[in-house]
C-alpha cells in the first residue's frame, strides 16, 4: 500500500536559483534563462487524503473525534472526513493532518500516552510529528512517534486481545505479536484530478495561513500523487515533450489519448504568493517562455529546476474546469488547437480572455 503513494522529502530549505545557474538538466540542452527565482523557501509535500487503516484488523481505521481532541479507531468508512488525513512530509518525518478537524495528530509523551488533535505550530514541534517504520512480514508498518520513536500507535484493547473501543494511546514494541501496532496509509482515490489537487493545496494552506497567520512560513507545498491536465476543448492530455530537444525540449502540448509518465505532474502552490508551480515528471518546473517571439511566445515548458516568476500560475474556475494563468504576463494558457503537425496543441500564455482553448481539467 505504501508505494501507492510516493512520498517525497519534506520541508527542505531550498536555495532560489534559475536554470542557469544550476546548470543544464538535460544534456545538449540549449535553455533561456528565466527572470530570478524566489531565495530561501521551504517546500513541503503533502499526500492526497489516506485512510490510516489498521495492520492487525484491516476493517478499522484511525479517525479524529467528532466531538472532542481525542483520536479513535473506527469500523472502516472512507466516506467519514474525520477519518480521512493528508500526510505533510515524507516516511521518516511528517505530520498527520485531519482537514475535517482542521488539526494535525499528536503525541504528547509518556508510556502509552494518547494520541491527540492539536493546532498546528511552527515551527513544528516534534510531538506533532510521525515516522514509519519497516515493513512487516504481514505487509504493514510501525506508525512511530517522532518525539519517541520507542513509542507506537496501538490498535489493541489495554485489558484483551480485541481491536481498541476507547481512545488510542501508544505503546512501546516487544518481541512477539505486533499487528496491532502496524498500520497502511490507503488513499482514499487511487486517481487525483485537477480539481482536487488544487482543492487539497488550497485547503491546507488556507489552513496554516488561518491558525500561524503573520507567523506561516514562506512555504511551497506540492501534491505527492501526480496530476493529469486535460485539454476541455479536444479531449487529450498535456504532454511534456521529453523527446524534443533544444528550445523546444519539454514544450506541453494537449495531444494524448492516454496518460502515461510524460502526461503527469505534480501539483505544487505557495502559501505567500496563493500562486501554483506545475512540476513535470522529469522534475522541472513549468515555465511560460516570455522571450519568445511570433507563434511561439508564451510557450509552456517544463524545463525549470526552481519556481521563478515564469514558473507562477493562478488557477481560475471556468465552465469546463480551470483557466490557467500566467503570474507573469496575466495571460490565460491557450491549447493552439489551429496549428499542425508537432506543434498540434501547444500550450501558450497569451490569450486575455477565456474561451474554449483556455479551459482544462
Amino acid at each position: 500500500m505504501r508505494s501507492i503513494v510516493s512520498f517525497l522529502s519534506t520541508r527542505l530549505k531550498v536555495a532560489g536559483a534559475t536554470l542557469a545557474t544550476l546548470g543544464l538538466a538535460v544534456a545538449g540542452l540549449v535553455v533561456l534563462p528565466s527572470t530570478p527565482a524566489f531565495a530561501d523557501t521551504v517546500t513541503s509535500t503533502i499526500s492526497t487524503p489516506v485512510l490510516i487503516t489498521s495492520g492487525a484488523w484491516p476493517d478499522h481505521m484511525l479517525c479524529a473525534s467528532q466531538w472532542d481532541n481525542s483520536v479513535w479507531l473506527q469500523q472502516n468508512n472512507g466516506a467519514n472526513p474525520y477519518c480521512q488525513w493528508e500526510e505533510i512530509g515524507d516516511g521518516s518525518k511528517f505530520a498527520l493532518y485531519n482537514p475535517q478537524k482542521r488539526k494535525v495528530m499528536a503525541y504528547e509523551g509518556g508510556d502509552a500516552g494518547p494520541l491527540v488533535m492539536q493546532d498546528v505550530e511552527y515551527p513544528t514541534p516534534n510531538q506533532q510529528y510521525f515516522s514509519w517504520g519497516g515493513r512487516e512480514d504481514w505487509g504493514a508498518y510501525a506508525l512511530q512517534s517522532y518525539l519517541d520513536s520507542g513509542q507506537n500507535v496501538d490498535a489493541m484493547d489495554p485489558h484483551s486481545d480485541t481491536a481498541r473501543t476507547d481512545a488510542v494511546h501508544t505503546r512501546g514494541w516487544r518481541h512477539g505479536y505486533q499487528r496491532e501496532l502496524t498500520w497502511n496509509a490507503v488513499p482514499v482515490s487511487a486517481n487525483t484530478s485537477l480539481s482536487q489537487a488544487a482543492a487539497e493545496l488550497q485547503s491546507y494552506d488556507t489552513y496554516l495561513a488561518g491558525d500561524l497567520g503573520s507567523t506561516a512560513p514562506n512555504e511551497t507545498d506540492c501534491v505527492t500523487v501526480t496530476t493529469p491536465i486535460r485539454s476541455a476543448a479536444n479531449g487529450q492530455y498535456v504532454s511534456a515533450e521529453l523527446g524534443y530537444t533544444g528550445d523546444q525540449y519539454g514544450m506541453l502540448r494537449a495531444r494524448a489519448g492516454a496518460v502515461g509518465p510524460w502526461e503527469q505532474y505534480n501539483l505544487c502552490r505557495n502559501t505567500t504568493t496563493n500562486t501554483y508551480a506545475i512540476r513535470s515528471s522529469n522534475g522541472q518546473y513549468v515555465s511560460a517562455e516570455l522571450g519568445y517571439t511570433g507563434d511561439q511566445y508564451g510557450m509552456l515548458r517544463a524545463r525549470a529546476g526552481a519556481v521563478g516568476p515564469w514558473e507562477q500560475f493562478t488557477f481560475e474556475p471556468a465552465a469546463n474546469g480551470y483557466a490557467i494563468r500566467s503570474a507573469a504576463n496575466g495571460q490565460y494558457v491557450s491549447a493552439e488547437l489551429g496549428y499542425t503537425g508537432d506543434q498540434y496543441g501547444m500550450l501558450r500564455a497569451r490569450a486575455g480572455a477565456v474561451g474554449p482553448w483556455e479551459q482544462f481539467q
